[in-house]
């Protein structure tokens, strides 16, 4: 493997989880501003969907409201919106200079969702790793979200 590829895959966030709803209901947890405001974000941090515009093209805005009232901003444009079965949008954070992308397939498991998580484009390792921890929150909420209803 060339260098090249192997930074690329060193800075590459990958994730996969199962969830106990449909796909349509997973991938509508993704554009809809008041169940995303729900789950996105880490334990402590309470996001708010200031702006979600589903489409190719569209773009969002989440606040994500911290304990330490930091408040990071977070944005993109979506790049590929298939429901149930795919989205694909940039990332953003506003203090930041490096724009990344999350891609997110969807596939029905039984009565389930498997749901993967592609996020490339980190400038580190670190940068990775600190959305490892953000993203594994969120989905863990995500679930507590579909399982309440």
């Amino acid at each position: 493997m060339s260098t090249a590829n192997q930074n690329a895959a060193d800075t590459t966030l990958t994730l996969t989880r199962h969830f106990d709803a449909p796909p349509e209901r997973v991938f509508d947890a993704w554009l809809d501003p008041t169940v995303i405001s729900r789950w996105i974000g880490p334990r402590g941090v309470q996001a708010e969907a200031t702006k979600l515009d589903a489409h190719v093209g569209g773009a969002y805005a989440i606040t994500m409201h911290t304990p330490d009232k930091m408040d990071p901003k977070v944005s993109g444009a979506y790049k590929e919106v298939v429901r149930p079965s795919r989205l694909v949008f940039s990332w953003m954070w506003a203090h930041e200079t490096q724009e990344t992308l999350v891609t997110l397939t969807f596939k029905a498991v039984g009565k389930g969702t498997e749901m993967t998580m592609v996020h490339t484009g980190f400038a580190s390792a670190e940068r990775r790793d600190s959305h490892n921890n953000g993203w594994s929150g969120s989905f863990d909420k995500l679930a507590e979200s579909l399982a309440a209803g």
